[in-house]
């Protein structure tokens, strides 16, 4: 086996390691201990090194979300849970009631953000007369969470 010190500069290129380490093609190591956490988008150990076996279940916490062209400026961060569950990374917010998962963070990051579109458009931006008493409570929640959408 052949060892090769990297520094990472550039952000994509922890995708690539990231998934060679998920197919245990290659492992990442600290000063020749392996690591049982992977790495974060930055390159960097994530903020809970060393707990479990699965580093990127670090809390999600957006205040921005994009999807399919559509963006959205959060008040706050959307504190949201992640978990590592039977190979599926599963992001979870108790104030959306929203439950998403990706084979990856990223595709379920991916999901979230679908999904928050998805709530948007479907009762954000719908009239309340058409809206059940708990969709018209959800429409507020969305319309106080976000400062603009574009």
């Amino acid at each position: 086996m052949e060892i090769f010190e990297v520094k990472i500069i550039n952000p994509k290129a922890t995708q690539v390691l990231k998934s060679l380490a998920a197919m245990h093609l290659i492992s990442i190591r600290d000063r020749g201990k392996e690591l049982n956490t992977t790495l974060n988008s930055r390159g960097s150990k994530g903020e809970n090194a060393g707990h479990g076996i699965n580093n990127d279940t670090y809390p999600y916490r957006p205040q921005y979300l994009s999807f399919n062209g559509s963006n959205y400026i959060l008040h706050k961060k959307l504190d949201s849970n992640v978990a590592f569950e039977e190979g599926q990374f599963i992001i979870t917010n108790d104030l959306l009631d929203i439950t998403v998962w990706g084979k990856t963070r990223d595709e379920a990051e991916e999901a979230f953000a679908f999904t928050f579109h998805s709530l948007f458009e479907n009762f954000a931006k719908e009239s309340d007369k058409n809206l059940s008493p708990k969709a018209r409570r959800l429409k507020k929640t969305l319309m106080n969470l976000i400062v603009k959408e574009e």
